[in-house]
């Protein structure tokens, strides 16, 4: 199959750009085709290069000029009709392209039979150093709707950018967005762990130069946003994510936005709380007893409405107490606190599984969200995003942002991997954007949701079946996701719904080996090497070492690190606008 890169150039400086058309005809080499189109381009030393690009004689380079700058969406439909390949590959004009990268992500292409792919970058300063490597999850249909997580550089067949009719104009700074979005609605993209180029940040990375984002680039993606909504058919909400570096400063766009489908109707909600009366524990130095801090969190994180919204829809509490608890109490604690619902005991014995299940049981709301009662909710409103996030059918069940009591990030969703189940949050810091796909304030997919804060739909609750007795104080949610992720479900977790959880204030939190080996066995498929969300990657395996499966694991993972550390010292020892030593060379350059 034969690849067009489709590079649309406006204004570049020299040495960026060189070094960006030399790195696309390395990849293109002679069975590829590279076509560059001039967006009207006013100085001399660009339109000077691009000349003798055009003098160079290479033959499988078409250089294409506009009359006025017309924009980046004109210049790459332009691009794709004067293209050849069968595949496009849009590539912007301070990229650099890595060969090995895209060469793999064609085999990939070619192997398996897919029309869209995407791989990881390396994004880059102006003058060429790494800012970070960029690890992507697998296609994330959530993410997609709050970030373009996908970026620049992918492969998809002319077919499939025809049939959803190419890049439309007046989406500029967002038509890589709003293009996703168009295709993700016909096929779903296959993720090429690979490097195939490197993103130079800090410049203009668009054909008409609007500089850094803007409220037109904001504006864009809100309205593909809420478009692509409307062609599912589904009544949007879409908002950009702002954040302040400083309490003085003014808050500014982040490239995240918070994407929501309203229902037709407000739902009631069913809190079920399995807990045990007289508990307490010290929050910020002082003793207090969880079950009525919990209730007192509920109460003053849903604003009081004369009418039903999704910030103040019907609540149902739910309390599941233990065998020895008053009855009489639970329901003076639940008037005490302006609230409504129900009290149940339990039989003797502690299972949390079991606990929850009889609470879902004896709820009466449409959505379920299993809260334990060491928590404490930080976002007023916080229905709304659980409501919201729950009205497609393919939604199994939302979490939220966990924090510890000193505000730290507890955890932002589970990975699971080879041997257990692990919180994700590589920064300790919540008002930190977390890792470079922004978890920390964009909506995402997860391979698991902790069983802290859960919510669920009623119906898909017990059409899963529940929680499983046979995990009775831990994995309990991670096996009940996993069962979900086996029918094609997801799991979705929102940081902006956020709690404080002062873990295991109300039970042993040990985790026995027969749990663990239990969780092991019956989802071993999915806790593989390969997980649906890449996630696993930030647990630490604990494989025996003397194994062949260790052994060669090991050694895989030995060689994908100094392979990544021989590439930063190689883009270390070279300062300046240049291309990486070993990715182009001088011999490659084809013009000068």
């Amino acid at each position: 199959m034969r690849i067009s890169f489709l590079v649309p150039v406006y204004d570049t400086d020299l040495a960026v750009l060189r070094l960006c058309i030399n790195s696309v005809l390395k990849a293109a080499a002679d069975q590829h085709e590279v076509v560059i189109v001039d967006d009207g381009s006013h100085r001399a030393e660009t339109c000077d290069f691009l000349d003798r690009c055009e003098a160079c004689g290479v033959e499988n380079l078409k250089i294409l000029r506009n009359s006025q700058n017309s924009g980046v969406s004109y210049s790459l439909n332009k691009a794709a009709a004067a293209a050849t390949g069968e595949l496009y590959a849009p590539v912007d004009h301070d990229d650099m392209v890595v060969t090995d990268g895209v060469h793999r992500m064609l085999k990939y292409i070619e192997y398996y039979r897919s029309n869209w792919t995407y791989s990881d970058e390396v994004q880059i300063t102006y003058k060429g150093v790494p800012r970070g490597y960029m690890h992507k999850p697998d296609y994330s249909p959530q993410l997609l709707r709050s970030v373009m997580y996908i970026n620049h550089l992918q492969l998809f067949s002319a077919e499939l950018f025809n049939k959803v009719g190419g890049y439309r104009e007046g989406f500029e700074g967002s038509q890589d967005h709003d293009l996703a979005l168009r295709l993700s609605e016909k096929t779903i993209p296959a993720h090429v762990d690979v490097i195939a180029y490197l993103w130079r940040r800090g410049m203009t990375s668009q054909s008409v130069h609007y500089g850094e984002i803007d409220e037109n680039s904001i504006q864009a993606s809100c309205q593909a946003l809420e478009e692509h909504f409307e062609r599912l058919k589904l009544t949007p909400q879409v908002k950009a994510v702002t954040l302040s570096a400083h309490a003085e400063l003014s808050a500014q766009p982040t490239g995240t936005y918070i994407s929501r489908i309203l229902p037709a109707t407000v739902p009631k909600v069913s809190i079920v709380i399995p807990c045990k009366l007289g508990t307490t524990t010290m929050v910020e130095g002082v003793e207090v007893k969880v079950l009525e801090h919990c209730l007192q969190s509920i109460s003053s994180s849903i604003p009081n409405s004369d009418s039903h919204t999704l910030e103040s829809p019907p609540i149902e509490i739910v309390l599941v107490f233990n065998h020895e608890d008053d009855l009489e109490t639970g329901r003076q604690l639940i008037s005490y606190f302006d609230l409504k619902g129900v009290v149940v005991c339990d039989e003797p014995g502690f299972n949390f599984a079991r606990k929850c299940n009889l609470g879902a049981q004896q709820s009466s709301g449409d959505i379920l969200v299993f809260l334990n009662d060491d928590t404490d909710f930080q976002t007023i409103g916080w229905t709304s995003h659980v409501i919201s996030l729950l009205q497609e059918d393919d939604v199994a069940c939302v979490g939220g942002m966990l924090l510890n009591a000193d505000r730290s990030v507890q955890s932002c969703g589970d990975n699971v991997g080879r041997n257990s189940a692990v919180h994700y949050a590589p920064k300790p810091s919540a008002s930190s954007v977390g890792d470079m796909m922004h978890r920390y304030i964009a909506d995402h997919e997860t391979t698991s949701v902790t069983g802290a804060f859960l919510c669920c739909k009623k119906d898909m609750f017990m059409t899963l079946d529940g929680f499983s007795t046979s995990f009775p104080n831990s994995f309990q949610d991670v096996d009940f996701c996993l069962r979900a992720r086996m029918k094609g479900l997801r799991c979705i977790i929102s940081p902006h719904v956020r709690l404080l959880h002062f873990e295991s204030a109300s039970r042993n939190p040990e985790v026995d080996h027969w749990t663990l080996w239990a969780i092991r066995k019956f989802h071993r498929v999915l806790m593989g090497p390969l997980d649906d969300y890449a996630l696993y990657q930030y647990e630490i395996p604990r494989i025996p070492f003397f194994t062949k499966t260790a052994v060669r694991y090991n050694l895989a993972r030995l060689k994908k690190w100094l392979r990544r550390r021989a590439f930063l010292i190689l883009v270390y020892s070279k300062p300046g606008p240049q291309h990486p030593r070993g990715i182009l060379d001088k011999i490659d350059w084809r013009v000068h």
